[in-house]
């Protein structure tokens, strides 16, 4: 008899393989999703398979046409324009709250995920710089200990790596921008708000060609 607790590791197991061939673009976007094929490329059954894909569609890489099919979203340039923006809004809070809420100590342990970020970015390894990048940023929030943020932040974050993904493989990684990540820790181990901000302005505005400086509407006062 199979536990609760197999089918559980199973389904989990079953959501992260499609997720990460979805995330690698071996499943491109805009593409219809075989399910059949994965079913045997992971050796378990549509079902599995099927709702991996409903979590997926609730965590938005995937648009779901019940009892048809489902496909791997596509991204317009404006949806890239949009999901910056709210980007930006998402990480000045974090900034924010990360400096209000963090400790040196924090900072410290981020520091080595820019680290890693920046190792990866060398060697052009796009993926891992990108999974990486967006970990520094969930970790901001993480400092920040606003749970409702890091919710939000999860969410998007899943969205903002399939889209960086097929937005800069084929292009140079800015490891100048990469690199603002240590100035910018030096920034909140200041505890300097505005500074912090620019950075962060500046950093997110490059790698969606937004403006930084008509991003001061974004910021939060507390």
């Amino acid at each position: 008899m199979v536990t609760t607790e197999v089918k559980k590791s199973l389904a989990e197991g079953v959501y992260e393989a499609v997720r990460e061939k979805i995330l690698r673009q071996d499943i491109p976007c805009g593409a219809r999703i075989p399910v059949d094929r994965l079913a045997e490329e992971l050796g378990v059954s549509r079902t599995p398979i099927s709702n991996a894909l409903v979590r997926l569609s609730t965590e938005g890489i995937v648009n779901l046409y019940p009892h048809r099919y489902a496909e791997v979203v596509s991204f317009s340039d404006q949806d890239v324009r949009d999901l910056g923006l709210t980007r930006i809004a998402v990480d000045t809070l974090a900034v924010q709250l990360a400096i209000q809420n963090g400790s040196n100590a924090d900072f410290d342990t981020l520091a080595e995920v820019a680290r890693a970020c920046l190792e990866v970015a060398r060697q052009g390894d796009v993926f891992n710089w990108i999974r990486l990048e967006c970990e520094f940023h969930l970790g901001l929030a993480r400092i920040g200990r606003s749970q409702n943020l890091i919710r939000i932040m999860e969410d998007l974050y899943l969205k903002i790596r399939l889209l960086q993904f097929v937005h800069y493989r084929n292009n140079e990684i800015s490891l100048q921008m990469i690199e603002l990540h240590f100035d910018l820790l030096e920034q909140l181990k200041k505890r300097n708000v505005s500074g912090a901000l620019v950075l962060i302005h500046r950093h997110l505005g490059y790698f969606y060609d937004i403006d930084p400086t008509s991003l001061t509407s974004v910021i939060v006062d507390f």
